[in-house]
């Protein structure tokens, strides 16, 4: 894999780590961050080795605290325009990636960093980070798809309030909104990360992708959803995985999944 300017990726054991690097600004997502994210999710994603995407930031004091806003004040409003095209476009590759994506949480996690963040598939967080679509407070509002991806995972009124008053929430309010999936003590929080990450790198994969795919396609239209759903139950009784899984439950053991 390339060498970044803002990325730390690690690849081991079927798990991608991928760390926002900018721990100086906060981890703030940059153009180039944007332009580097999109090149990493495409090489993990086409790595048959990894099964599952960490997404993480550099240090303890923030997963990434947001777009930098000399991004924002530098171009005219066509230039603005574009870069929140682009990282809407960023961010929907991160979330419709064929493997889970999981995201490990620490620190503040706001504006921009709190959309990327709604692009995963999972989140787990520190009892230390803190949550926020601040961007009211600038008078701007989110541009990388939080309108939209937020209110589909804690519902519309929820999404309003976290959005129209700009405030900072708690790991554990979000969990109670259902933003949050798992929140733990910071002694304990990557000894869990790794656990979970493992544990989804040990799945099914074509399983997995065929699920995503199917649950994002109902979001939209249930009933083409389901269709996707039956089509691919259909497929996977094709696949080694499956036989691999009913051995391994008929033999009281855990499965070993290769993704064929």
């Amino acid at each position: 894999m390339s060498d970044y300017e803002t990325l730390l990726v690690d690849r081991e054991d079927g798990i991608g780590r991928l760390t926002i690097d900018r721990p100086e600004r906060m981890n703030a997502i940059s153009p180039t961050l944007l332009e580097e994210l999109a090149d990493a999710i495409e090489t993990l994603d086409d790595d048959d080795a990894v099964r599952v995407v960490v997404l993480a930031g550099a240090g303890d004091r923030a997963f990434s605290a947001g777009a930098d806003l000399s991004s924002i004040t530098e171009g005219n409003a066509v230039d603005v325009a574009e870069l929140s095209q682009k990282g809407q476009e960023i961010f929907g590759a991160v979330k419709e990636s064929s493997m889970p994506v999981l995201a490990a949480i620490d620190g503040f996690c706001l504006g921009g960093g709190m959309e990327l963040a709604t692009h995963a598939d999972l989140r787990i967080a520190t009892s230390d980070a803190r949550f926020g679509q601040t961007e009211h407070n600038l008078g701007l509002m989110p541009g990388w798809g939080g309108t939209q991806r937020l209110q589909r995972i804690v519902g519309e009124g929820r999404a309003k309030e976290i959005i129209f008053t700009a405030d900072h929430f708690d790991a554990e309010s979000m969990a109670e909104y259902g933003f949050v999936n798992e929140v733990h003590d910071p002694d304990e929080f990557e000894a869990r990360v790794d656990e979970l990450a493992a544990d989804l790198a040990a799945g099914p994969p074509i399983a997995q992708g065929l699920t995503k795919r199917a649950m994002h396609k109902g979001q939209d239209d249930i009933e083409a959803g389901l269709e996707i759903e039956s089509r691919a139950f259909g497929l996977l009784r094709d696949t080694d995985d499956l036989m691999e899984g009913i051995d391994a439950f008929q033999e009281d053991r855990e499965p070993t999944f290769d993704g064929r």
